[in-house]
């Protein structure tokens, strides 16, 4: 039987209780902004074209977002530019990872789908490729579900409980062996979302030890700059005003955050300059643009 809420086919039905829950949820969601809207207002609705701070946002965003990143704008600019980098970092490490035979993806705190999700850019590359999408957003679930293809699946999961999201691993929808822990799984962390956990650290830690090999593919807001740091922390307040959460940290929070974890490429630099071949000074260039780092990490003996 398939769930009139959340979609799924189910066996039994969702009991009203868990209909009644997920309703609230949404009216929840529809009361004012929310981290996955903002988040799709920041980024332009077409990531193939050079960033360009007139774009269109995305569709799937209300006036309330809206003024959320028009505020940020004025307030902090150069965090939309920041964002997306580190948007576009995550779709290029996913296309290095397809390119190196990686065929399992969990993407983790997902937002709404776009033009170019993570399955699109693996499968261009690895027709083979899986990709599971996480994301505790029941607007995000409600879409997702409806453009995913046959090749991805969509789980409710909060991407703060590491049990949850290996649950979901192994057994998303009841179907056990969507993807297989025992082979290596490339965990992406989708923008902006560990800057919304209190411990980031502990969750990618626990995951790691959970899972055979893989790879973790993750953007941070950083303050490590003065530039960086003013952009970061006003950044942060307007989120603050509308209830929202934005933590940056330093990029040795970040590195502690990642311990265990062998670098690959540059290790962690500014997300502009995130390439396998990478070799200049991560200090250069339109300082207010440079507030978004990121890294590609391996375990398990995975290169």
């Amino acid at each position: 039987m398939t769930c009139p809420t959340c979609g799924q086919t189910t066996q039994p039905a969702c009991d009203p209780d868990t209909i009644r829950a997920r309703e609230r949820a949404v009216n929840t969601e529809l009361s004012g902004p929310t981290h996955a809207r903002v988040l799709d207002a920041l980024l332009p609705a077409d990531l193939d074209r050079p960033y360009d701070p007139d774009q269109i946002s995305g569709k799937d965003n209300f006036a309330c977002d809206r003024d959320i990143a028009a505020l940020l704008a004025r307030r902090a600019p150069g965090f939309r530019a920041s964002v997306h980098a580190g948007h576009m970092f995550l779709l290029r490490a996913v296309a290095e990872l397809a390119q190196a035979g990686v065929s399992q993806f969990a993407v983790i705190g997902c937002g709404f789908p776009r033009k170019r999700n993570v399955h699109t850019v693996a499968r261009e590359i690895n027709p083979a490729a899986h990709v599971l999408y996480l994301d505790d957003s029941a607007l995000v679930a409600a879409h997702g579900r409806a453009l995913l293809m046959a090749e991805s699946r969509f789980t409710r999961a909060d991407p703060g409980d590491p049990a949850a999201i290996l649950s979901a691993i192994g057994h998303p929808h009841g179907q056990p062996g969507w993807l297989d822990p025992r082979e290596p799984i490339a965990l992406v962390f989708g923008s902006l979302i560990l800057e919304q956990l209190d411990a980031p650290g502990p969750v990618i830690a626990e995951l790691v030890a959970a899972l055979a090999s893989g790879y973790v593919a993750v953007t941070h807001i950083c303050t490590d700059t003065d530039t960086a740091t003013d952009v970061a922390r006003r950044a942060a307040a307007v989120y603050t005003a509308h209830n929202l959460t934005l933590r940056p940290r330093t990029t040795r929070d970040i590195t502690t955050m990642l311990t265990g974890l062998e670098l690959l490429g540059p290790g962690l630099t500014v997300a502009q300059d995130w390439t396998p071949a990478h070799a200049t000074s991560p200090g250069t260039g339109e300082a207010s643009w440079r507030c978004c780092w990121a890294a590609l990490g391996t375990w398990g003996a995975t290169r």
